[in-house]
């Protein structure tokens, strides 16, 4: 399966420009890219269920458990199996899902495993029945996967055209640990979010971009998350070079189904009073909706630093991953009020991580992250 999938990024590298020598020789995960969804802000992928010809479009979800289809108006495909409930692939879905059942069908053994699936975008869950079915990344590589089939009104929220989610948390039965099962491989994810050309691998970031890059990245500790998202801790938050009176350390879930930073409304009354004050050069206007600052200049915006494991390691939001152009020279501050009702006090959004390249090393609970430059493509 390695050799087919590396013919393919190899093409799908050569589309965007990639280089061979910029990347190792084999591969053993997937990759696909990823395009962004400008009205919703979300992130595209598309892949090949079965033996149905038309591709399926997914929204690729950091948080999300399992991959999720909208079955009810798709071609049946021959190689989609039932998975019952007293399967190993239903025992799989249990974990970090107390609210898995098995229907009352027949007798338990014969039973269907159900499951309650999540769409993080919005905030809604379903039942869903869990199938499997082969899948391919790019053509010919396929493989052997597990996914939920859900009623169509889950897709509520979701951009235009999307049938699903692609779930890549740190779930049993997530993308990333549905494959490195089937290559016996240590849990690895990268991703390179873009509004054209972002990429998704289950390899690691030294066989995607190379050992180069992987070494100028910067590694901070995952937190253990019982939801299986991908959160970190930040010791303080800096506006213009000055730390916040916010008591740390805060958790801090990455997403792609937010398009915008989230702050707990207590948190983001602190951050929004200091930004206006260190933007002071900049002119106010009404803010646009949803954002709470907004401004109409041309001079260069207060950068926000987020301090990890300590003082000295930080990540910086600035220009295109801080403001966003709402027109009429007009732009606003793309961190947002997130209400005061949060299970972590800061969900970074999409816009916040495009450009930067992300290392999930799930065996050692690491990420790693730092700007793509023009040499690492």
């Amino acid at each position: 399966m390695a050799s087919c999938l590396n013919l393919f990024f190899l093409s799908f590298l050569s589309a965007l420009s990639i280089s061979k020598s910029q990347i190792s020789d084999s591969l053993n995960g997937v990759v696909f890219s990823v395009v962004k969804d400008l009205p919703t802000g979300q992130y595209i992928a598309q892949i090949h269920l079965g033996d149905s010809p038309e591709p399926v479009k997914l929204v690729v979800d950091l948080a999300g458990s399992i991959p999720w289809f909208d079955c009810s108006s798709r071609h049946v495909s021959s190689s989609r199996n039932l998975i019952s409930g007293s399967s190993s692939g239903c025992l799989k879905a249990k974990v970090g899902n107390d609210r898995v059942s098995s229907s009352s069908r027949g007798d338990h053994q014969n039973a269907d495993c159900e499951l309650l699936v999540r769409n993080g975008a919005v905030g809604i869950t379903a039942r869903g029945e869990l199938f499997s079915d082969v899948m391919s990344f790019g053509s010919p590589g396929t493989v052997d996967l597990l996914f939920a089939c859900t009623p169509p009104w889950l897709l509520r929220g979701l951009a235009s055209g999307a049938q699903g989610v692609m779930g890549l948390a740190r779930a049993q039965i997530s993308l990333p640990s549905q494959l490195a099962a089937e290559t016996n491989e240590r849990r690895r994810l990268t991703v390179f979010l873009s509004p054209l050309n972002g990429v998704v691998s289950t390899s690691s970031v030294e066989e995607v971009f190379g050992v180069a890059v992987s070494r100028s990245l910067v590694y901070t500790p995952l937190l253990t998350d019982s939801s299986g998202n991908y959160v970190i801790n930040v010791k303080s938050i800096r506006v213009n070079g000055k730390k916040l009176s916010v008591e740390g350390p805060l958790a801090v879930e990455l997403s792609t189904v937010v398009p915008y930073t989230m702050l707990e409304s207590s948190i983001y009354a602190v951050f929004a009073e200091a930004y206006a004050k260190a933007a002071s050069e900049a002119t106010s206007v009404a803010p646009v909706a949803p954002f709470g600052l907004c401004f109409t200049s041309d001079v260069d915006f207060p950068a926000v630093d987020l301090a990890l494991q300590s003082e000295m390691v930080r990540w910086r939001i600035q220009g295109k991953n801080l403001m966003v152009d709402v027109g009429g020279g007009v732009r606003c501050l793309g961190i947002v009020d997130g209400g005061s009702s949060r299970v972590n006090p800061i969900v970074m959004g999409g816009l916040q991580l495009e450009g930067l390249i992300l290392d999930f090393d799930l065996g050692n609970s690491m990420m790693g992250f730092g700007q793509r430059t023009r040499s690492s493509l």
